[in-house]
C-alpha cells in the first residue's frame, strides 16, 4: 500500500514538474520589473482579510499566493514615519473569529483520537500610531478541542520606528522591539537560513499558514545605506520550534521500530537559556537581466528541534552556528532563486557523537512563473548533505535508520485564482526521490466579501519505509475545514 501511494506521489510530482512554475521570494521592486502584468494577489495565506502591517510583515507567509511573498523585503524603511495625517485615526482595531475542524483519514495505532483539529479561535489586532513610530498588538485566544485546553498566544506586541530622534545618524536605522514574527530567506515551505521558530503542529493540522511561523520576543535593528542594508535580530531567550511531540501526531522511534506518541516536553535543564543572534546583509543590484537581490546570512544559537539527547536519552537542544547566502533574479518569464546554508554542529564538529546531529550543508534552487492568467506555479530542488556521514553510521546505535548522506526533495506548487480572486486553489507537493516518500498539501479558500471566508483542504503523507521523514506521518493524513468571520 505504501509503495502504491509513493508511486502515485512520484507520478504527480513528475506531472507537476512538467508545468512551468513559480517561486515566491522576491522583493516588490524585483517583481514589478519582471511580472508587470501579473494581477495583484493577496499574501499567501488563505485569508482575504486586508493585510495589516505585520501581516507576514517581514514574512510573506500567507497561503493564498506564495508567488506574492515579499520574503526579503521586510523593510519598512520606505514607510513614511513622519507627520501623521491629521484626519487619520491613531487607533486601528480588527480581527476575526474562526471555527476549524479536522480528522484523520486513517487510524493511528499510537493515538486513539481521530481528531487532528478542533479550534474555536478569536484574534485581535490593534495598532496605535505615534508621531514617528507605532505600537502594534496581535493576539490569539482559542480552545483546542484536540488537547482539551485553552490556549493563548501573543503573536505581536511591539514598538517599531525610526531612530532619527537620536540624531542625524539615526535616520539610517529602524528598530522593532518586542514579541514579533520574523522571517527571511527565499524558500517556499523550505527553510535554510530562516532559523526563526516554526509551528509544525499547526502546519500539519491545517491551520492557516500564518501559524506556521511562531513568534519570539526579539530586538530587530535594520540599517539602510546606499552600499548595503543590514538586519540584526537578537532574541535574548532561545525560542525553539513547536515540533511534533506526540500530542496530536505520532512519530517514528528507532528504539521500538514503530511510531510512538509520548506527548513529551523538553525539560528546562535541556532547554538553553542563552540568546540567539541572526544577521542578514542584503543589496539589490541592477543588471542586464534586471534587478538581482543578493543576501548573506549568519546565525549563532541552537538547533530549533531537540535533535540531541542527554546521557539518559532525553531530548535536548544543541549548539548551532550557521552561515549562508541567497540570490533572487529574473530568468526568462519568471523568477529564479538559489540559496545555500552551512550548519555547523558546535558540539560535534567531527560527527563522532551519536547523541548530537552532524554538521550539514543545505542547497536550494527554485523557479517561479505565471503560466497563464490567474495560474502560477513553482518548482524547487532542495538537498541536505550530511558532513562526516561515514562517522555517523559507524557510531550510530541505529545506522539502518540514519538519513542518507544526500537527501533530496523536489517541491511543486500550483495556484489558481478565480471569481475575481475570491476563490483560490492551492496544491503543494513535497517528494523525496532518495527516501521515496512525499507530502501533498492541498487547499481551497473562498471569500466573496471582506467579512467572511471558508477554507478546507487535505494533508496527505505517504512513503515506503516507516522511518523516513514524511512516511512516519502517514497515519497523520487528514482533511480539515474552517470558517472565519472578520470584524
Amino acid at each position: 500500500m505504501r509503495g502504491k501511494k509513493s508511486r502515485g506521489l512520484a507520478l504527480l510530482a513528475i506531472a507537476l514538474l512538467g508545468t512551468n512554475v513559480s517561486l515566491l521570494a522576491y522583493s516588490q521592486e524585483l517583481k514589478n520589473e519582471t511580472v508587470e502584468d501579473e494581477p495583484a494577489k493577496t499574501e499567501q495565506v488563505d485569508n482575504s482579510e486586508p493585510a495589516s502591517d505585520d501581516d507576514w510583515e517581514d514574512e510573506g507567509w500567507s497561503d493564498d499566493n506564495w508567488s506574492d511573498d515579499n520574503w526579503s523585503d521586510d523593510s519598512w524603511g520606505n514607510e513614511d514615519w513622519g507627520e501623521q495625517d491629521n484626519n487619520a485615526t491613531a487607533y486601528t482595531f480588527s480581527g476575526f473569529v474562526e471555527l476549524a475542524a479536522g480528522n484523520r483519514v486513517a487510524n493511528d495505532a499510537a493515538i486513539a483520537s481521530s481528531s487532528t483539529l478542533r479550534d474555536a479561535r478569536v484574534q485581535l489586532r490593534a495598532d496605535y500610531a505615534l508621531a514617528a513610530s507605532k505600537l502594534s498588538f496581535r493576539g490569539d485566544a482559542w480552545y483546542d478541542g484536540v488537547k482539551h485546553q485553552r490556549e493563548f498566544q501573543v503573536r505581536e506586541l511591539a514598538w517599531q520606528g525610526s531612530l532619527a530622534a537620536l540624531g542625524e545618524w539615526g535616520n539610517a536605522f529602524d528598530l522593532k522591539v518586542g514579541q514579533q514574527v520574523l522571517t527571511w530567506g527565499t524558500g517556499d515551505y523550505v527553510f535554510l537560513n530562516d532559523l526563526f521558530p516554526k509551528d509544525y503542529q499547526s502546519f500539519f493540522s491545517g491551520r492557516d499558514d500564518e501559524y506556521l511561523k511562531a513568534p519570539s520576543a526579539s530586538i530587530k535593528l535594520s540599517g539602510y545605506w546606499e552600499a548595503i542594508n543590514i538586519d540584526v535580530v537578537v532574541t535574548p531567550n532561545f525560542e525553539p520550534d513547536i515540533g511534533i511531540t506526540g500530542e496530536v501526531f505520532s512519530f517514528f522511534s528507532p528504539q521500538v521500530n514503530e511510531n510512538i506518541a509520548p506527548a513529551y516536553t523538553v525539560t528546562n535543564a535541556n532547554t538553553p537559556s542563552g540568546s540567539e543572534v541572526a544577521l542578514r546583509a542584503h543589496r539589490t543590484f541592477s543588471s542586464s537581466f534586471g534587478s538581482i537581490e543578493a543576501a548573506l546570512y549568519g546565525y549563532r544559537g541552537y538547533t530549533k528541534q531537540p535533535t540531541a539527547v542527554d546521557e539518559l536519552g532525553a531530548p535536548r537542544y544543541s549548539r548551532l552556528n550557521a552561515i549562508g547566502a541567497s540570490v533572487v533574479m529574473p530568468l526568462g518569464k519568471g523568477i529564479a532563486n538559489a540559496e545555500y546554508a552551512y550548519y555547523r554542529s558546535v558540539e560535534d564538529s567531527e560527527g563522532t557523537s551519536p547523541s548530537v546531529s552532524n554538521s550539514q550543508s543545505r542547497f536550494l534552487l527554485g523557479y517561479s512563473q505565471e503560466v497563464m492568467a490567474n495560474v502560477t506555479g513553482a518548482v524547487q530542488w532542495y538537498t541536505e548533505a550530511i558532513q562526516h556521514h561515514d562517522a555517523l553510521l559507524t557510531h550510530s546505535p541505529y545506522p539502518e535508520y540514519e538519513q542518507e548522506a544526500y537527501r533530496h526533495w523536489v517541491t511543486t506548487r500550483i495556484t489558481w485564482q478565480a471569481k475575481r480572486q475570491t476563490l483560490t486553489l492551492n496544491t503543494f507537493l513535497f517528494y523525496s526521490p532518495t527516501d521515496n516518500d512525499g507530502y501533498l498539501k492541498a487547499s481551497a479558500s473562498y471569500s466573496p466579501t471582506d467579512k467572511w471566508q471558508v477554507r478546507g483542504g487535505v494533508n496527505l503523507f505517504s512513503g515506503d519505509e516507516p522511518h523516513t521523514f514524511f512516511a512516519q506521518f502517514e497515519d497523520a493524513s487528514n482533511v480539515y475545514f474552517a470558517f472565519r468571520y472578520f470584524y
